[in-house]
């Protein structure tokens, strides 16, 4: 991955979409978040983060800052943190 340090799981709700789209997987993807899973439940996306970084915060940052690199019609609603390995 792109930095040292350890792995941390957290999740991004998103709003802006309402079901899965090749396009919308292909764009985050492309725009960095190829170390997370693109899940919806109830119409609401979430991005699954496994994200290396040297803490939470500059894992959920730049993950913040891959999603609005893809251009999308999405905005970060909230995070949900995990744990760190």
């Amino acid at each position: 991955m792109r930095t040292n340090g350890d792995i941390h799981n957290f999740v991004l709700v998103l709003s802006g979409a309402t079901e899965p789209d090749g396009e919308l997987e292909d764009a985050l993807f492309e725009a960095g978040c190829d170390d997370a899973t693109l899940v919806f439940r109830n119409g609401v996306p979430y991005l699954e983060f496994d994200r290396r970084a040297p803490s939470l915060d500059v894992a959920i940052r730049s993950a913040v800052r891959d999603v609005r690199r893809a251009d999308l019609p999405l905005t970060v609603v909230s995070v949900e943190a995990g744990h760190s390995s």
